[in-house]
């Protein structure tokens, strides 16, 4: 059997649970899910050997054993249930979903009174005395419908419109749970045929089962991943033209920090705080520029016909080179009447006008678009 597969899930399960933690913790509204997510992979942790073992020391007994496990399975479907129906904004089921499970505990509680003398809660042919199958189909049913409700709300909150991450992960995650649905029809099969060929297929139901709604659950995880790398190639990007500027213009800088506390800011601020900063030094430097310095910048790139955003990069890097070397030849500003502000300036999205200094900072850093009017010291 594939029980290497398996394991391999739950691990993937459990590693997501602790990845998600920290986000669960600051957001309230991400909590919900995350409960579902961990108590999906104690769910699927209990009939492991190690928690096998660990109840043992608790509970006397391999039947009661058996039993706990049991009804705490059924306590944490009902749990994921209602965790789904929470996020979905369908918190008025929650007296009916906490009532079957209450129902479907103390029937199987009962089942097991009332069953012949047996030593273990599993699946056995007629002539070894069990638990009966109503036993059974009780246990299947209720995880069968739960699993099954839980897959359909995921699934229908993933249709087209909803954001393309939220989308995928919504539909592994439903997916993942319908893996479960069909384990639990596998199981109800195994226990009308006893064929040993359903048995083998339970260890790799479940492990993919779990795979999948490890992936759907890390998408979150996955692109905050993304984004810290995209801010933090966006940072150093800035990072020569950034230099420049402030120290040509070093009244703009928001706050000096020593390096301690620049580590301590999140990175997102920080990249904030260099546009912000960057912004106001081009305002400050903007008045530097001569107009017919700004006219001869403005021939010579048009005549390279590039593309629109790139042109405006171009003729922004090379009348900032301009305006430094002016400002430190210590020329009077003057001001200035013409439109110097390329897209993606004030009025755009921050990560259009990040883009936008992003392409003013290659070309301010390329000596083949810096050909500069003035040379600089």
């Amino acid at each position: 059997m594939l029980t290497w597969w398996e394991n391999a899930g739950i691990t993937a399960l459990w590693a997501v649970v602790v990845l998600r933690a920290p986000q669960a913790v600051r957001h309230r509204q991400q909590r919900p899910l995350w409960y579902a997510i961990a108590l999906t992979a104690l769910a699927m942790s209990l009939h492991l050997p190690p928690v096998t073992a660990l109840l043992a020391h608790v509970v006397p007994g391999a039947h009661w054993v058996d039993l706990t496990k049991h009804l705490l399975s059924i306590a944490d479907g009902a749990a994921v249930l209602w965790f789904v129906l929470g996020a979905a904004g369908r918190q008025r089921h929650t007296p009916v979903v906490l009532g079957a499970a209450a129902a479907v505990m103390t029937a199987l509680v009962l089942l097991d009174l009332t069953a012949p003398e047996h030593a273990r809660n599993q699946i056995t042919p007629a002539a070894v005395p069990g638990v009966g199958n109503t036993y059974w189909w009780v246990f299947f049913a209720f995880h069968l419908a739960a699993d099954t409700t839980c897959a359909i709300v995921c699934l229908r909150h993933s249709r087209p419109g909803t954001p393309a991450l939220l989308r995928y992960g919504l539909r592994l995650f439903g997916t993942g749970i319908l893996l479960a649905s069909a384990l639990w029809v596998l199981k109800l099969l195994y226990l009308h045929t006893f064929t040993p060929a359903l048995a083998e297929l339970f260890s790799p139901v479940t492990g993919t089962e779990a795979f999948c709604m490890a992936t759907g659950a890390a998408l979150p995880v996955l692109a905050r991943i993304r984004a810290h790398r995209r801010d933090r190639a966006a940072y150093r990007g800035l990072e020569v033209l950034w230099q420049d500027l402030t120290a040509t213009a070093p009244d703009v800088v928001l706050r000096p920090a020593g390096r301690l506390a620049t580590a301590a800011l999140p990175l997102q601020l920080l990249l904030y705080r260099r546009v912000i900063e960057i912004r106001d030094a081009m305002l400050v430097l903007r008045n530097y520029v001569p107009a017919d310095t700004l006219d001869a910048i403005h021939r010579r790139v048009d005549g390279q016909a590039l593309p629109p955003p790139l042109a405006h990069a171009r003729v922004t890097a090379r009348w900032l080179a301009a305006a430094l070397d002016a400002r430190r030849a210590g020329h009077p500003p003057q001001p200035q009447t013409a439109s110097l502000a390329p897209p993606g300036s004030a009025g755009t999205d921050l990560a259009e006008e990040i883009r936008a200094l992003l392409l003013i900072a290659a070309a301010y850093r390329s000596p083949a678009a810096g050909e500069r009017p003035l040379t600089r010291p």
